[in-house]
Protein backbone atom coordinates (compact mmCIF):
# COMPACT_ATOMS: atom_id res chain seq x y z
CA UNK A 1 0.00 0.00 0.00
CA UNK A 2 1.25 3.36 -1.31
CA UNK A 3 0.40 5.40 2.32
CA UNK A 4 1.03 8.95 1.43
CA UNK A 5 -0.79 8.53 -1.43
CA UNK A 6 -4.13 6.48 -0.15
CA UNK A 7 -3.98 9.42 2.87
CA UNK A 8 -3.80 11.92 0.38
CA UNK A 9 -7.06 10.32 -1.24
CA UNK A 10 -8.91 9.78 1.59
CA UNK A 11 -8.01 13.33 2.58
CA UNK A 12 -9.18 14.54 -0.23
CA UNK A 13 -12.14 12.63 -0.45
CA UNK A 14 -13.44 13.64 3.01
CA UNK A 15 -12.05 17.46 2.85
CA UNK A 16 -14.35 18.10 0.03
CA UNK A 17 -17.49 15.95 1.29
CA UNK A 18 -17.05 17.82 4.61
CA UNK A 19 -17.15 21.48 2.31
CA UNK A 20 -20.27 20.16 0.59
CA UNK A 21 -22.01 19.09 3.88
CA UNK A 22 -20.99 22.55 5.44
CA UNK A 23 -22.23 24.38 2.22
CA UNK A 24 -25.68 22.81 2.52
CA UNK A 25 -25.85 23.44 5.83
CA UNK A 26 -25.18 26.79 6.07
CA UNK A 27 -28.26 26.64 3.45
CA UNK A 28 -29.89 24.63 5.69
CA UNK A 29 -29.62 25.98 8.88
CA UNK A 30 -31.76 29.37 8.31
CA UNK A 31 -34.58 27.23 6.96
CA UNK A 32 -34.65 24.75 9.27
CA UNK A 33 -34.50 27.58 12.01
CA UNK A 34 -37.26 29.07 10.33
CA UNK A 35 -39.60 26.40 10.04
CA UNK A 36 -39.14 24.84 13.32
CA UNK A 37 -38.62 28.64 15.67
CA UNK A 38 -35.89 29.29 17.78
CA UNK A 39 -37.54 27.54 20.93
CA UNK A 40 -38.31 24.41 19.19
CA UNK A 41 -34.76 24.36 17.76
CA UNK A 42 -33.41 24.69 20.51
CA UNK A 43 -34.94 21.81 21.61
CA UNK A 44 -33.62 19.90 18.67
CA UNK A 45 -29.98 21.55 19.65
CA UNK A 46 -30.99 20.01 23.29
CA UNK A 47 -32.31 16.60 22.74
CA UNK A 48 -29.15 15.98 20.41
CA UNK A 49 -27.17 16.90 23.11
CA UNK A 50 -28.34 13.88 25.02
CA UNK A 51 -28.18 11.71 22.32
CA UNK A 52 -24.74 12.29 22.20
CA UNK A 53 -24.42 11.25 25.38
CA UNK A 54 -25.16 7.65 23.65
CA UNK A 55 -21.83 7.27 22.54
CA UNK A 56 -20.28 6.85 25.72
CA UNK A 57 -22.14 3.70 26.06
CA UNK A 58 -19.28 2.45 22.94
CA UNK A 59 -17.07 2.55 26.52
CA UNK A 60 -14.27 3.63 24.41
CA UNK A 61 -14.35 0.22 22.64
CA UNK A 62 -13.97 1.48 18.89
CA UNK A 63 -10.45 2.80 19.40
CA UNK A 64 -9.87 -0.32 21.01
CA UNK A 65 -11.20 -2.27 18.15
CA UNK A 66 -9.55 0.22 15.30
CA UNK A 67 -6.20 -0.70 17.05
CA UNK A 68 -6.06 -4.61 17.11
CA UNK A 69 -7.74 -5.22 14.29
CA UNK A 70 -5.10 -2.43 12.36
CA UNK A 71 -2.27 -4.50 13.96
CA UNK A 72 -3.40 -8.08 13.03
CA UNK A 73 -4.12 -6.57 9.87
CA UNK A 74 -0.39 -5.44 9.23
CA UNK A 75 1.15 -8.76 10.64
CA UNK A 76 -1.67 -10.53 8.09
CA UNK A 77 -3.25 -12.12 11.65
CA UNK A 78 -6.48 -12.44 9.80
CA UNK A 79 -8.29 -15.02 12.28
CA UNK A 80 -7.21 -13.11 15.07
CA UNK A 81 -8.70 -9.75 13.10
CA UNK A 82 -11.66 -12.10 13.00
CA UNK A 83 -12.01 -13.13 16.66
CA UNK A 84 -11.47 -8.96 17.24
CA UNK A 85 -14.70 -7.69 14.81
CA UNK A 86 -17.24 -10.99 15.91
CA UNK A 87 -16.14 -10.44 19.74
CA UNK A 88 -16.26 -6.47 19.31
CA UNK A 89 -19.94 -7.62 17.85
CA UNK A 90 -21.52 -9.65 20.29
CA UNK A 91 -20.67 -6.66 23.28
CA UNK A 92 -21.94 -4.28 20.69
CA UNK A 93 -24.95 -6.08 20.38
CA UNK A 94 -25.53 -6.14 23.95
CA UNK A 95 -25.40 -2.48 24.52
CA UNK A 96 -27.59 -1.91 21.55
CA UNK A 97 -30.43 -3.57 23.86
CA UNK A 98 -28.87 -1.59 27.12
CA UNK A 99 -29.03 1.85 24.65
CA UNK A 100 -32.80 0.78 23.78
CA UNK A 101 -33.95 0.97 27.47
CA UNK A 102 -31.73 3.79 28.25
CA UNK A 103 -33.92 5.63 25.93
CA UNK A 104 -37.01 4.56 27.75
CA UNK A 105 -35.95 5.63 31.27
CA UNK A 106 -35.12 8.98 29.95
CA UNK A 107 -38.22 9.49 28.09
CA UNK A 108 -40.06 8.52 31.12
CA UNK A 109 -38.18 10.70 33.37
CA UNK A 110 -38.53 14.03 30.51
CA UNK A 111 -41.07 15.70 32.75
CA UNK A 112 -38.54 16.62 35.28
CA UNK A 113 -36.57 18.73 33.03
CA UNK A 114 -40.21 19.94 30.59
CA UNK A 115 -42.74 21.55 32.50
CA UNK A 116 -45.04 22.09 29.28
CA UNK A 117 -47.50 19.60 28.42
CA UNK A 118 -47.96 20.01 25.04
CA UNK A 119 -44.04 20.03 24.30
CA UNK A 120 -43.91 16.87 27.10
CA UNK A 121 -45.64 14.27 24.71
CA UNK A 122 -43.32 14.99 21.39
CA UNK A 123 -40.05 15.36 23.10
CA UNK A 124 -41.01 12.00 24.74
CA UNK A 125 -41.41 9.95 20.95
CA UNK A 126 -38.17 12.11 19.71
CA UNK A 127 -35.95 10.87 23.09
CA UNK A 128 -36.97 7.32 22.09
CA UNK A 129 -36.99 7.87 18.26
CA UNK A 130 -32.94 9.15 18.78
CA UNK A 131 -32.48 5.88 21.04
CA UNK A 132 -33.58 3.55 18.88
CA UNK A 133 -31.06 5.38 16.03
CA UNK A 134 -28.01 5.27 17.66
CA UNK A 135 -29.10 1.27 18.98
CA UNK A 136 -29.51 0.05 15.51
CA UNK A 137 -26.04 1.95 14.80
CA UNK A 138 -23.59 0.23 17.39
CA UNK A 139 -23.06 -3.09 16.14
CA UNK A 140 -21.83 -1.78 13.12
CA UNK A 141 -18.95 -0.07 15.30
CA UNK A 142 -17.30 -3.51 14.91
CA UNK A 143 -16.08 -2.62 11.45
CA UNK A 144 -14.85 0.07 11.91
CA UNK A 145 -10.82 -0.78 12.19
CA UNK A 146 -11.28 -2.50 9.14
CA UNK A 147 -11.78 0.86 7.25
CA UNK A 148 -8.89 2.72 8.73
CA UNK A 149 -6.59 -0.37 8.66
CA UNK A 150 -6.45 0.06 5.15
CA UNK A 151 -6.66 3.67 5.26
CA UNK A 152 -9.68 3.75 2.77
CA UNK A 153 -11.64 6.62 4.08
CA UNK A 154 -12.37 7.57 0.71
CA UNK A 155 -15.01 4.75 0.33
CA UNK A 156 -16.79 5.41 3.23
CA UNK A 157 -17.32 9.04 1.99
CA UNK A 158 -18.68 8.19 -0.88
CA UNK A 159 -21.36 6.55 1.03
CA UNK A 160 -21.74 9.09 3.63
CA UNK A 161 -22.31 11.34 0.50
CA UNK A 162 -25.41 9.18 -0.68
CA UNK A 163 -26.76 8.83 2.36
CA UNK A 164 -26.59 13.36 3.41
CA UNK A 165 -27.87 14.05 0.19
CA UNK A 166 -31.30 11.67 0.76
CA UNK A 167 -31.69 13.18 3.89
CA UNK A 168 -31.20 16.74 2.83
CA UNK A 169 -33.58 16.48 0.15
CA UNK A 170 -36.54 14.55 2.59
CA UNK A 171 -35.47 17.20 5.45
CA UNK A 172 -36.31 19.90 2.31
CA UNK A 173 -39.69 18.44 1.16
CA UNK A 174 -41.39 17.81 4.63
CA UNK A 175 -40.65 20.61 6.44
CA UNK A 176 -41.74 22.65 3.40
CA UNK A 177 -44.93 20.87 3.66
CA UNK A 178 -45.86 21.58 7.26
CA UNK A 179 -44.53 18.93 9.20
CA UNK A 180 -42.24 19.07 12.36
CA UNK A 181 -39.54 18.42 14.86
CA UNK A 182 -40.97 14.28 14.55
CA UNK A 183 -40.50 14.37 11.55
CA UNK A 184 -37.21 15.36 11.34
CA UNK A 185 -35.91 12.89 13.84
CA UNK A 186 -37.65 10.14 11.85
CA UNK A 187 -35.74 11.08 8.64
CA UNK A 188 -32.23 11.11 11.08
CA UNK A 189 -33.10 7.49 11.64
CA UNK A 190 -33.89 6.31 8.17
CA UNK A 191 -30.39 8.38 6.79
CA UNK A 192 -28.29 6.80 9.49
CA UNK A 193 -29.38 3.17 9.07
CA UNK A 194 -28.66 3.50 5.25
CA UNK A 195 -25.40 4.80 6.22
CA UNK A 196 -24.81 1.74 8.66
CA UNK A 197 -25.54 -0.67 5.69
CA UNK A 198 -23.56 0.34 3.01
CA UNK A 199 -20.61 1.40 6.00
CA UNK A 200 -20.28 -2.61 6.28
CA UNK A 201 -20.66 -3.61 2.64
CA UNK A 202 -17.09 -1.46 2.08
CA UNK A 203 -15.71 -2.68 5.16
CA UNK A 204 -16.65 -6.36 3.44
CA UNK A 205 -15.33 -5.10 0.40
CA UNK A 206 -11.73 -3.89 1.90
CA UNK A 207 -11.43 -7.04 4.24
CA UNK A 208 -12.16 -9.98 1.55
CA UNK A 209 -11.45 -12.25 4.82
CA UNK A 210 -14.16 -11.23 6.95
CA UNK A 211 -16.11 -13.87 8.49
CA UNK A 212 -19.41 -13.10 10.53
CA UNK A 213 -19.27 -16.38 12.93
CA UNK A 214 -20.21 -16.47 16.88
CA UNK A 215 -17.43 -19.37 17.04
CA UNK A 216 -14.98 -16.34 16.65
CA UNK A 217 -16.17 -15.04 19.69
CA UNK A 218 -13.58 -15.13 22.76
CA UNK A 219 -14.05 -14.12 26.27
CA UNK A 220 -10.07 -13.80 26.77
CA UNK A 221 -10.62 -10.57 24.19
CA UNK A 222 -13.46 -8.92 25.57
CA UNK A 223 -10.96 -8.36 28.54
CA UNK A 224 -7.91 -6.82 26.46
CA UNK A 225 -10.03 -5.01 24.75
CA UNK A 226 -12.11 -3.36 27.60
CA UNK A 227 -7.97 -2.83 29.26
CA UNK A 228 -7.37 -0.85 26.47
CA UNK A 229 -10.37 1.09 26.40
CA UNK A 230 -11.09 2.07 29.26
CA UNK A 231 -9.09 5.31 29.23
CA UNK A 232 -10.44 5.76 25.55
CA UNK A 233 -13.50 5.65 27.12
CA UNK A 234 -12.82 8.48 30.18
CA UNK A 235 -11.80 10.42 27.05
CA UNK A 236 -14.82 9.97 25.34
CA UNK A 237 -16.90 11.14 28.51
CA UNK A 238 -14.27 14.03 29.23
CA UNK A 239 -14.98 15.10 25.61
CA UNK A 240 -18.74 14.59 25.76
CA UNK A 241 -18.88 17.00 28.35
CA UNK A 242 -16.77 19.48 26.91
CA UNK A 243 -18.74 20.12 23.66
CA UNK A 244 -22.44 18.57 24.90
CA UNK A 245 -22.42 19.78 28.15
CA UNK A 246 -22.50 23.85 27.24
CA UNK A 247 -26.17 23.64 25.32
CA UNK A 248 -27.70 21.75 28.50
CA UNK A 249 -25.87 24.84 30.90
CA UNK A 250 -27.56 27.56 28.41
CA UNK A 251 -30.80 25.83 28.21
CA UNK A 252 -31.08 24.96 31.91
CA UNK A 253 -29.88 28.69 33.01
CA UNK A 254 -30.74 30.80 30.52
CA UNK A 255 -33.61 29.32 27.35
CA UNK A 256 -33.32 27.08 24.44
CA UNK A 257 -33.67 30.19 22.71
CA UNK A 258 -30.38 31.42 23.80
CA UNK A 259 -28.69 27.82 23.19
CA UNK A 260 -29.65 28.45 19.16
CA UNK A 261 -27.75 31.82 19.78
CA UNK A 262 -24.84 30.22 21.02
CA UNK A 263 -25.57 27.09 18.36
CA UNK A 264 -24.65 29.28 15.63
CA UNK A 265 -21.16 29.94 16.59
CA UNK A 266 -20.35 26.92 17.99
CA UNK A 267 -21.23 25.34 15.15
CA UNK A 268 -19.25 27.39 12.82
CA UNK A 269 -16.30 26.34 15.64
CA UNK A 270 -17.34 22.97 15.06
CA UNK A 271 -17.16 23.44 10.92
CA UNK A 272 -13.64 24.77 11.19
CA UNK A 273 -12.01 21.95 13.96
CA UNK A 274 -13.98 19.01 12.03
CA UNK A 275 -12.73 20.47 8.57
CA UNK A 276 -9.25 20.06 9.40
CA UNK A 277 -9.48 16.68 10.88
CA UNK A 278 -11.71 15.29 7.94
CA UNK A 279 -8.15 16.40 6.52
CA UNK A 280 -5.49 15.35 8.09
CA UNK A 281 -6.81 13.70 11.57
CA UNK A 282 -5.88 9.75 9.74
CA UNK A 283 -2.92 9.42 11.68
CA UNK A 284 -3.53 6.75 14.71
CA UNK A 285 -3.49 3.93 11.91
CA UNK A 286 -0.21 5.03 10.70
CA UNK A 287 1.47 5.54 13.68
CA UNK A 288 0.37 2.21 14.71
CA UNK A 289 1.47 0.59 11.75
CA UNK A 290 4.83 1.98 12.65
CA UNK A 291 4.84 1.12 16.17
CA UNK A 292 3.88 -2.57 15.58
CA UNK A 293 7.10 -1.93 13.30
CA UNK A 294 9.38 -0.90 16.20
CA UNK A 295 9.86 2.16 14.05
CA UNK A 296 10.42 5.20 16.24
CA UNK A 297 12.51 7.33 13.18
CA UNK A 298 9.29 7.34 11.02
CA UNK A 299 6.99 7.52 13.89
CA UNK A 300 8.98 11.06 14.67
CA UNK A 301 9.39 12.18 10.86
CA UNK A 302 5.70 11.74 10.06
CA UNK A 303 4.49 13.58 13.43
CA UNK A 304 6.86 16.36 12.82
CA UNK A 305 5.17 16.38 9.21
CA UNK A 306 1.67 16.31 9.92
CA UNK A 307 1.84 18.70 12.49
CA UNK A 308 2.86 21.40 10.57
CA UNK A 309 0.60 20.58 7.92
CA UNK A 310 -2.50 20.97 10.90
CA UNK A 311 -0.46 23.96 11.86
CA UNK A 312 -0.83 25.95 8.47
CA UNK A 313 -4.63 24.84 8.68
CA UNK A 314 -5.20 26.05 11.94
CA UNK A 315 -3.45 29.28 12.24
CA UNK A 316 -4.87 30.14 8.33
CA UNK A 317 -8.25 28.60 8.38
CA UNK A 318 -8.76 29.92 12.56
CA UNK A 319 -7.71 33.35 11.17
CA UNK A 320 -9.92 33.67 8.16
CA UNK A 321 -12.95 32.99 10.28
CA UNK A 322 -11.98 35.65 12.52
CA UNK A 323 -11.33 38.22 10.08
CA UNK A 324 -14.78 37.57 8.04
CA UNK A 325 -16.56 35.94 11.25
CA UNK A 326 -19.01 38.74 12.12
CA UNK A 327 -19.99 39.56 8.46
CA UNK A 328 -20.82 36.12 7.77
CA UNK A 329 -22.83 35.60 10.41
CA UNK A 330 -24.87 38.79 10.27
CA UNK A 331 -25.44 37.76 5.88
CA UNK A 332 -25.99 34.11 6.86
CA UNK A 333 -28.55 34.37 9.87
CA UNK A 334 -29.11 38.58 10.65
CA UNK A 335 -28.17 41.10 12.85
CA UNK A 336 -29.74 39.53 15.84
CA UNK A 337 -27.51 37.27 15.91
CA UNK A 338 -24.37 39.09 16.07
CA UNK A 339 -23.79 37.99 19.59
CA UNK A 340 -22.72 34.85 18.47
CA UNK A 341 -19.90 36.34 17.04
CA UNK A 342 -17.58 36.54 20.49
CA UNK A 343 -18.50 33.15 20.77
CA UNK A 344 -17.12 32.22 17.15
CA UNK A 345 -14.02 34.03 18.36
CA UNK A 346 -13.32 32.43 21.55
CA UNK A 347 -14.02 28.77 20.53
CA UNK A 348 -11.93 28.93 17.43
CA UNK A 349 -8.93 30.09 19.07
CA UNK A 350 -8.83 27.02 21.39
CA UNK A 351 -10.08 25.07 18.64
CA UNK A 352 -6.91 26.53 16.59
CA UNK A 353 -4.43 25.00 19.38
CA UNK A 354 -6.34 21.67 19.47
CA UNK A 355 -5.82 21.03 15.64
CA UNK A 356 -2.62 21.83 16.04
CA UNK A 357 -1.98 19.33 18.93
CA UNK A 358 -4.40 17.02 17.13
CA UNK A 359 -1.28 14.50 15.97
CA UNK A 360 0.03 14.06 19.48
CA UNK A 361 -3.23 12.56 21.26
CA UNK A 362 -3.24 10.17 17.49
CA UNK A 363 0.38 9.50 18.30
CA UNK A 364 -0.59 8.50 22.39
CA UNK A 365 -3.12 6.13 21.32
CA UNK A 366 -1.00 4.31 18.57
CA UNK A 367 1.41 3.67 21.08
CA UNK A 368 -0.79 3.03 24.11
CA UNK A 369 -0.48 5.78 26.25
CA UNK A 370 -3.41 6.71 25.75
CA UNK A 371 -4.00 6.61 29.77
CA UNK A 372 -2.40 10.31 29.94
CA UNK A 373 -4.83 11.75 27.53
CA UNK A 374 -7.65 10.13 29.55
CA UNK A 375 -6.84 11.82 32.83
CA UNK A 376 -6.04 15.14 31.66
CA UNK A 377 -9.30 15.34 29.95
CA UNK A 378 -11.34 14.26 32.53
CA UNK A 379 -9.83 17.07 34.88
CA UNK A 380 -9.98 19.54 31.93
CA UNK A 381 -13.99 18.40 31.47
CA UNK A 382 -14.34 19.09 35.21
CA UNK A 383 -13.42 22.50 35.09
CA UNK A 384 -15.12 23.21 32.21
CA UNK A 385 -18.42 22.75 33.59
CA UNK A 386 -17.63 24.83 36.99
CA UNK A 387 -15.95 27.39 34.82
CA UNK A 388 -19.49 27.33 32.62
CA UNK A 389 -21.94 27.54 36.17
CA UNK A 390 -20.13 30.60 37.27
CA UNK A 391 -19.01 32.18 34.07
CA UNK A 392 -22.97 32.07 32.55
CA UNK A 393 -24.28 34.01 35.25
CA UNK A 394 -22.24 37.18 34.69
CA UNK A 395 -21.04 36.95 31.06
CA UNK A 396 -24.15 34.62 29.54
CA UNK A 397 -23.40 32.45 26.75
CA UNK A 398 -20.01 34.28 26.19
CA UNK A 399 -18.96 32.76 29.66
CA UNK A 400 -19.43 29.30 28.62
CA UNK A 401 -17.90 29.45 25.83
CA UNK A 402 -14.88 30.99 27.80
CA UNK A 403 -15.09 28.41 30.05
CA UNK A 404 -14.69 25.90 27.22
CA UNK A 405 -11.69 27.42 26.03
CA UNK A 406 -9.25 28.38 29.15
CA UNK A 407 -8.60 24.29 30.36
CA UNK A 408 -8.20 23.07 26.80
CA UNK A 409 -5.87 25.86 25.76
CA UNK A 410 -3.79 24.80 28.93
CA UNK A 411 -4.33 21.09 28.45
CA UNK A 412 -3.04 21.32 24.88
CA UNK A 413 -0.06 24.29 25.96
CA UNK A 414 1.46 22.78 28.70
CA UNK A 415 1.27 19.34 29.21
CA UNK A 416 0.42 17.08 26.09
CA UNK A 417 3.13 18.40 24.63
CA UNK A 418 5.58 17.88 27.28
CA UNK A 419 3.92 14.15 27.37
CA UNK A 420 4.04 12.70 23.85
CA UNK A 421 6.79 14.08 23.03
CA UNK A 422 8.88 12.14 25.79
CA UNK A 423 7.56 8.91 24.49
CA UNK A 424 9.00 8.76 21.50
CA UNK A 425 12.41 10.72 22.36
CA UNK A 426 11.58 14.00 20.38
CA UNK A 427 13.34 17.03 21.93
CA UNK A 428 10.69 19.40 22.81
CA UNK A 429 12.65 21.94 21.58
CA UNK A 430 12.65 20.69 17.93
CA UNK A 431 9.34 19.87 18.14
CA UNK A 432 8.58 23.39 19.13
CA UNK A 433 11.02 25.36 16.60
CA UNK A 434 9.04 22.94 13.70
CA UNK A 435 5.81 25.21 14.86
CA UNK A 436 7.27 28.79 16.02
CA UNK A 437 8.61 30.02 12.27
CA UNK A 438 4.95 29.29 10.79
CA UNK A 439 2.71 30.57 13.55
CA UNK A 440 5.13 33.69 13.15
CA UNK A 441 4.56 34.16 9.69
CA UNK A 442 1.00 32.97 9.23
CA UNK A 443 0.12 35.56 11.78
CA UNK A 444 1.89 38.45 10.22
CA UNK A 445 0.16 37.29 6.91
CA UNK A 446 -3.53 37.36 8.28
CA UNK A 447 -2.81 40.96 10.00
CA UNK A 448 -1.91 41.94 6.50
CA UNK A 449 -5.68 40.20 5.38
CA UNK A 450 -7.21 41.79 8.32
CA UNK A 451 -6.21 45.45 7.33
CA UNK A 452 -6.80 45.17 3.58
CA UNK A 453 -10.12 42.98 3.73
CA UNK A 454 -12.21 45.52 6.57
CA UNK A 455 -13.24 47.63 3.31
CA UNK A 456 -15.23 44.62 1.98
CA UNK A 457 -16.76 43.36 5.02
CA UNK A 458 -19.03 46.69 6.16
CA UNK A 459 -21.13 45.83 3.94
CA UNK A 460 -21.58 41.44 4.35
CA UNK A 461 -21.97 39.81 0.99
CA UNK A 462 -21.21 36.26 0.66
CA UNK A 463 -19.26 37.31 -2.87
CA UNK A 464 -16.52 39.23 -0.75
CA UNK A 465 -16.26 36.93 1.55
CA UNK A 466 -15.16 33.84 -0.68
CA UNK A 467 -13.19 36.50 -2.77
CA UNK A 468 -10.95 37.52 0.21
CA UNK A 469 -11.10 33.51 1.59
CA UNK A 470 -9.69 32.75 -2.14
CA UNK A 471 -7.11 35.60 -2.87
CA UNK A 472 -6.12 35.17 0.75
CA UNK A 473 -5.40 31.26 0.57
CA UNK A 474 -4.15 31.21 -2.97
CA UNK A 475 -1.03 33.80 -1.90
CA UNK A 476 -0.40 31.76 1.04
CA UNK A 477 -0.65 28.30 -0.47
CA UNK A 478 1.74 29.49 -2.97
CA UNK A 479 4.15 30.79 -0.34
CA UNK A 480 4.11 28.57 2.31
CA UNK A 481 5.52 25.40 1.53
CA UNK A 482 8.83 27.27 -0.33
CA UNK A 483 9.24 28.45 3.33
CA UNK A 484 8.16 25.83 6.00
CA UNK A 485 8.97 22.38 3.70
CA UNK A 486 12.03 21.23 2.30
CA UNK A 487 12.62 20.27 -1.32
CA UNK A 488 11.59 16.21 -0.74
CA UNK A 489 8.61 17.40 0.96
CA UNK A 490 6.98 19.69 -1.95
CA UNK A 491 7.95 17.05 -4.11
CA UNK A 492 6.52 14.37 -1.96
CA UNK A 493 3.37 16.55 -1.92
CA UNK A 494 3.16 17.57 -5.43
CA UNK A 495 3.16 13.86 -6.76
CA UNK A 496 0.54 12.75 -4.49
CA UNK A 497 -1.75 16.15 -6.14
CA UNK A 498 -0.97 14.96 -9.59
CA UNK A 499 -1.94 10.86 -8.76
Amino acid sequence: MNIPRTLFKSSVARTLFLIFNIAVSFFMMPFIVGQLGDHWYGIWVIVGSFAGYYYLLDFGLAFAVTRYVTTSIEKQEYEQANIIINTSLVIYSLIAVFILVVAAILAFFTNVFIASPEDLRLIRVIIVVMGLSMALEFPFKAFAGIIQAYLRYDLLTYSHFISFSLRTMAVLYFLSHGYGILTLSIISLCSNQLSNVMFFFVAKHLFKKLKIDIRFFRKSEVKELFTYSIWAFLTQIANQMRFRVDSLVIGGILSASAVTHYFIGARLAEYFRTLVYKATNMMTPVFTRYHARNDQAAIREKLLFVTRVNTILAIFGGGIIIIAGKAFIIKWMGTDYTDAYPVLITLVLAIMVQIIVNPLDNLLYAINRHRFLAILNSVESVVNLMLSLILIQRYGILGVAVATAIPLLIARIFFIPVYACRQIDLPLWKYLASLGNIIGFSVFYLAITYWLSQARLTVPSYLDIMAITAVAGIIYISIIPFLFFSRKERNLLLSMIRR
